[in-house]
């Protein structure tokens, strides 16, 4: 079983677990197939495995069975240790690491290897059987670049990208910071504006239904009641700030800003953002489990399908049906 598996706690013990190509082709191949191989054509429970090809095949039906087909490292030409070395970085890493950082770090030639490598990761960081959220769950929206002026305040997009947010509050006895809830698992998502249809259709895609949701007084909330959600708006005319309102969104949206910012030093294209959003929300998610995400990443990225280099460009937008939980993307429900 993948939960029997080592994940390394520390870049010795990856250098000691990961020596050979082979050592990277044994950990795939349990991440595939954790309860044993098994031929896709005849059923037949045993294979020889080809190193020179990465290939399985079956003694009984012949059949061939690529290690790295329908996964983000399909067709690769870097190394698996490279692989594992990037997702071992950019998992465990408590800011993370950009491509410029992550092409020097690993001693890549060129900078869109380290690019691709990257995003082909983050690709791998959204769980396609993920449970939505549920209970008590702060929904907002913020903006991502682009300049606030006295012409474009509030909720216009004008020179920005919008990103809106789901945070579940998670109770506790013993009180953080003066409050008695911290800030349970997070989905972000860019949409193309603030209308009920598209706040409505990602509180649908991410939150369970019957779940108490806490907005602001925003009326592209209004449908959340009618669509089966206990819908808490807070009243116009509220004197506290939006982030005495919905604390957890509030400091999430910032961490992700901060994060934007240090990290990538605000560099991210639009069409792009949503992939990073992905990152974060990974990051943030497994933020007590930050060697496991390692192990994770890389069972996601087996079953994710290939990210080939015309797929990452050809996203257009917000990264419409290319990033996963984009806007119009496909996926899978919850």
């Amino acid at each position: 079983m993948s939960e029997t598996l080592s994940s390394p706690q520390s870049l010795i013990e990856l250098q000691e677990l990961f020596q050979t190509e082979h050592d990277c082709e044994e950990y795939l191949i349990a991440l595939r197939w954790p309860n044993g191989f098994e031929c896709p054509e005849c059923g037949y429970p045993e294979a020889a495995y080809n190193e020179t090809r990465r290939m399985l095949q079956c003694p009984n039906c012949r059949t061939q069975t690529y290690l790295p087909a329908g996964s983000i490292m399909e067709k690769t030409h870097t190394p698996l240790k490279t692989w594992f070395y990037a997702a071992y970085i950019v998992t465990t890493l408590t800011p993370g690491v950009s491509a410029v950082q992550l092409q020097h770090q690993l001693g890549l030639k060129r900078y869109e290897t380290a690019f691709q490598l990257l995003h082909k990761l983050r690709s791998a960081m959204v769980n396609p059987d993920r449970e939505p959220l549920h209970g008590e769950v702060e929904v907002d929206e913020t903006f991502i670049g682009g300049q606030v002026t006295a012409e474009h305040k509030g909720r216009s997009p004008e020179g920005k990208t919008i990103v809106v947010g789901a945070v579940e509050r998670r109770h506790d006895r013993e009180a953080r910071r003066g409050r008695h809830f911290y800030a349970g698992r997070l989905r972000m998502r860019v949409i193309p504006d603030t209308t009920a249809a598209s706040l409505t259709e990602f509180v649908q895609d991410h939150v369970e239904e019957e779940s108490v949701i806490l907005t602001d007084a925003h009326r592209g909330y209004l449908r959340l009641e009618s669509r089966g959600y206990q819908h808490e708006p807070v009243v116009e005319g509220s004197p506290q700030r939006g982030s005495a309102i919905l604390p957890l969104i509030h400091l999430e949206f910032s961490n992700l800003k901060a994060w934007l910012l240090g990290t990538h030093h605000g560099r991210v294209e639009e069409q792009h953002l949503q992939s990073y959003l992905n990152e974060f929300c990974f990051r943030h998610n497994r933020r007590f489990w930050r060697f496991s995400a390692f192990q994770t990443v890389l069972r996601y990225g087996m079953k994710t399908g290939p990210q080939t280099y015309e797929k990452l460009y050809s996203a257009e937008g917000t990264g419409e049906g290319v990033h996963l939980s984009g806007w119009n993307a496909e996926e899978s429900k919850g």
